[in-house]
């Protein structure tokens, strides 16, 4: 029998595990598709909701992460200066190395540093990810009722993880028409947990995999940036007669 609890697990287990399974040596009938939970939970209108709610409940609390890590740049830049032994206003890996041969105290100090500041971070930002977290397990638990839905109308037998496909047609994706249902059913989620609420271990694990995609996205957009800064800049073209300048900006 499968059940919630195990359909939930099955959506971050090992990249083989079938996520809708047949009784043992059962013929299975109907198509095999594929689809990604994750993919699925960022692109939906909750999860997306979810994250604008937050970012206005807790700016202030985002605010005081930034100062603190601003800070403690602040505050490292005098003691990084005492590793810089050639003065080109950087630590690169000679001299780190020798300091560290040197068991020089500096660098204790450095660590000490880091560490308070990362324990201020956690505690300003554990709210907000308490509420990310109740987010995505709100959405997770309407995954199932809306991949049946899909399954039941396109006649899927079988739903495989992506990384253990050779090769499959985009049709065999089944990720966008799962969000679309999810989209139907649950437009938007809370975030404000329950006190004794605690998150599941796939929801955990849902969130890590949520925030390396962030990750990417935001290492892409920087890259794109960069390309575009180092791109000569194109002529602008010449305005046709009579037309108007555009204003200058306030």
């Amino acid at each position: 029998m499968i059940t919630k609890k195990r359909i939930l697990a099955a959506l971050l287990a090992a990249p083989a595990a079938l996520v809708v399974a047949a009784p043992a040596h059962a013929q299975v009938s109907g198509s095999i598709a594929t689809a990604s939970p994750v993919r699925v939970v960022d692109a939906s209108k909750a999860f997306s909701a979810a994250q604008q709610q937050i970012q206005t409940t807790y700016k202030a609390a985002f605010e005081q992460i930034n100062a603190r890590r601003q800070a403690a740049q602040k505050e490292a830049e005098p003691l990084l200066a005492q590793l810089d032994t050639n003065k080109d206003k950087k630590v690169d890996d000679n001299e780190l190395k020798a300091a560290q041969a040197a068991k020089n105290p500096v660098l204790d100090k450095i660590t000490a540093l880091q560490n308070a500041a990362n324990t201020d971070v956690q505690k300003l930002s554990n709210p907000a990810a308490r509420a990310e977290l109740f987010a995505i397990e709100s959405i997770l638990r309407q995954y199932e009722a809306a991949q049946l839905r899909v399954v039941t109308a396109r006649k899927v037998g079988v739903i495989l993880s992506p990384e253990v496909f050779m090769y499959a047609p985009d049709s065999a994706d089944i990720s966008d028409a799962i969000t679309a249902e999810l989209d139907k059913s649950v437009p938007t989620v809370s975030i404000q947990p329950p006190a004794d609420w605690q998150p599941a271990r796939e929801t955990l694990a849902m969130q890590q995999q949520l925030a390396q995609i962030e990750q990417i996205r935001a290492y892409q957009a920087a890259a794109q940036q960069q390309r575009a800064g180092a791109a000569p800049a194109a002529p602008a073209p010449a305005a046709p007669a009579g037309a108007k300048k555009p204003a200058e900006p306030r």
